[in-house]
């Protein structure tokens, strides 16, 4: 088959380059009137009134946290240790007061009092802090089961000295009227967070409220001291929405609606609330009765703290700020009325970039059991078939969202479409967005369903002469890199393939990784690698097991300090396809974890990347 005739204007590599100058705004807060957005950019704190108009936070230590008093004074953490408050049109330091440990967030309560949520140094952080841990200078390393643990810390304004809570390590937590509710485990490493259990902690003591399977965030105190509401889900977490009452004990589904990713009180009788929508997102109004009183969806992503979408609304709930992109439109600060959810950009801190946008299309396919499945197909100006370049995302409880550039596997969906490339970007089931059901539907049957959904969009694709059946390619990140690996232990129609920190074996992984028996327990059904069954479970889904099934050429990137997959599984896969004789290469980037931060490493891999590709016979 012919190659694409029309080639395009930018060669990969340069539109690859000019992605990593996009600016992400990050830590959006709204002030309470409404009338500006405190945010992140980089390392620096900024006040932005929403004609664009942008004020430096002063400071020499990077700023990592913005956050609003009630009395509109701005909540800082910076330095990684230090809580501040500033005020005045200057924004002069008011308050500050370090804690020992890095602050993960900042939750300031209704009467002059701020709770810090901090991890204590050489503490475990999972895929969504890059997998490292907290810094600590201690030599030698020293570590026992219950130290080193994600802890809670008050302060009232003006005070130089914290008061702890008493907590085992926490996960997530909200702060009103001296009480805090968090989601807490017993075991302090990122396993705990897939056992959690949901907690009222106050001075006296802590009382239980809930345990559960699944997982938790977002915790919610209502106003009044109640009620609570918190989101239970899968992984990340995107899911349902639960009520609390505080005074029966009682935990119930609070409506029908899912996907939820962050939510808050209006009053004490109604909630602001946003997540996933298919690939866009979706927001609105309901209340405790679980009647939706407003709803919107929207074709874009909003950002937020570990990715998920999060809102920012002012006192009155009637406006709401973050970050915003979508297909044609780079990721600026945008406000939007709560009630209807119409973005609009405050800043345009990445103008510039909006010609590199490409075609954004969200496809459907039947899967293998007649599922309707879907994923977003990315394309420039060109006449088909072209090559197909599958990259799958991470999780597997995650997704593929309509946004400018695709961030994970190293920003390269839309330089690979630049490139003349098919770039389908599948949401096989497993991933968010479509319910609970929809998520939990992989959970035991790994490397199976999702699989199977991903290759019927690839038969789609060709069938529909999109794609050239005989230049394909398949890539991911994380899980992604996992179904990567498996995939080519599996079926011979790829020409190459890339594994970005990719699981090549979970039975080490059970062991090896800071989420071994938490995420693997849960996905793999409770498998237990302690038996038999166990780990002939285990190993039949691993594809180190499979090296003989395997002729795709593969290259095999990864960071020397992840944690969350170490870097012996990049190793164990290299030897497994190496000594089966495929071609293979294997990179390690030091200092790096679970994806790769430095620019210079980032530009490596995607060189290296499209070099693969290219000489796979796919570009």
């Amino acid at each position: 088959m012919g190659r694409q005739r029309d080639r395009p204007l930018m060669g990969p590599l340069d539109v690859h380059r000019e992605l990593a100058g996009l600016r992400y705004p990050e830590s959006v807060a709204l002030h309470p009137d409404g009338d500006r957005v405190a945010c992140v950019l980089g390392t620096r704190a900024y006040v932005l009134a929403l004609d664009g108009e942008r004020r430096p936070v002063p400071g020499g230590e990077p700023q990592a946290l913005t956050r609003w008093l009630p009395d509109g004074r701005l909540l800082l953490a910076a330095g990684g240790d230090r809580v501040e408050v500033r005020h005045g049109t200057t924004l002069e330091p008011l308050w500050q007061a370090r804690v020992t440990g890095e602050i993960e967030d900042l939750i300031p309560g209704g009467d002059g009092t701020v709770l810090v949520r901090l991890a204590d140094p050489g503490s475990e952080r999972d895929g969504s802090h890059l997998g490292l841990r907290v810094p600590d200078p201690g030599d030698p390393f020293v570590r026992v089961p219950g130290g080193r643990l994600r802890r809670l810390v008050r302060f009232r304004v003006g005070d130089a000295t914290p008061r702890p809570l008493p907590a085992p390590t926490v996960w997530d937590a909200d702060w009103r009227d001296g009480r805090a509710l968090a989601v807490t485990s017993a075991d302090e490493t990122p396993a705990g967070y897939y056992r959690p259990r949901l907690d009222l902690i106050d001075d006296t003591g802590l009382r239980t409220l809930h345990r559960t399977a699944w997982q938790l965030s977002r915790p919610r105190l209502a106003p009044g001291g109640r009620a609570a509401v918190v989101v239970e889900g899968l992984s990340i977490v995107s899911g349902r929405v639960l009520y609390v009452d505080l005074d029966g004990g009682g935990v119930s589904r609070l409506g029908e609606i899912d996907d939820v990713t962050d939510l808050g009180w209006l009053d004490e009788r109604t909630l602001w609330f946003t997540g996933w929508d298919g690939t866009g997102v979706h927001g609105g109004v309901l209340d405790t009765g679980g009647r939706v009183i407003h709803r919107w969806t929207a074709r874009g992503t909003i950002g937020g703290r570990d990715g998920q979408p999060s809102l920012s609304p002012d006192r009155s709930g009637t406006l709401v700020a973050a970050c915003w992109e979508s297909p044609g439109q780079p990721p600026e600060v945008a406000v939007a009325a709560l009630a209807d959810g119409d973005w609009k950009p405050v800043t345009a801190l990445n103008a510039a970039l909006a010609r590199l946008a490409v075609s954004q299309e969200e496809i459907t396919w039947t899967g293998h059991d007649g599922l309707p499945v879907s994923g977003l197909l990315l394309t420039t100006p060109g006449d088909g078939p072209r090559p197909l370049v599958v990259i799958a995302h991470g999780g597997p409880t995650w997704l593929w969202s309509s946004s400018f550039a695709p961030a994970e596997s190293n920003q390269l969906a839309v330089p690979l479409a630049h490139a003349g490339a098919a770039v389908l970007l599948p949401n096989p089931r497993g991933s968010s967005g479509r319910g609970q059901d929809y998520a939990r539907a992989v959970i035991g049957r790994f490397g199976e369903a999702d699989l199977a959904d991903v290759l019927a969009g690839v038969d789609h694709l060709t069938s529909t002469g999109v794609a050239d059946p005989d230049r394909m390619a398949i890539m991911g990140l994380s899980y992604g890199g996992y179904l990567t690996a498996w995939a080519v232990t599996r079926t011979r129609r790829f020409r190459a393939a890339v594994v970005l920190s990719g699981v090549s074996d979970w039975l080490s992984f059970s062991t090896g990784s800071n989420l071994g028996g938490g995420f693997d327990p849960l996905y793999h059904a409770g498998a237990d690698p302690a038996t038999p069954e166990g780990r002939e479970f285990l190993a039949a889904r691993s594809p180190v097991h499979h090296a003989a099934n395997v002729t795709t050429p593969t290259l095999v990137l990864h960071g020397d300090q992840d944690r969350t997959t170490p870097v012996g599984q990049a190793e164990q896969l290299y030897r497994a396809w190496s000594g089966a004789g495929v071609s293979t290469q294997l990179v390690v980037y030091p200092r790096e974890g679970h994806e790769l931060v430095e620019d210079a490493h980032r530009a490596d891999a995607a060189e290296r990347v499209i070099g693969w590709l290219t000489g796979g016979g796919v570009l």
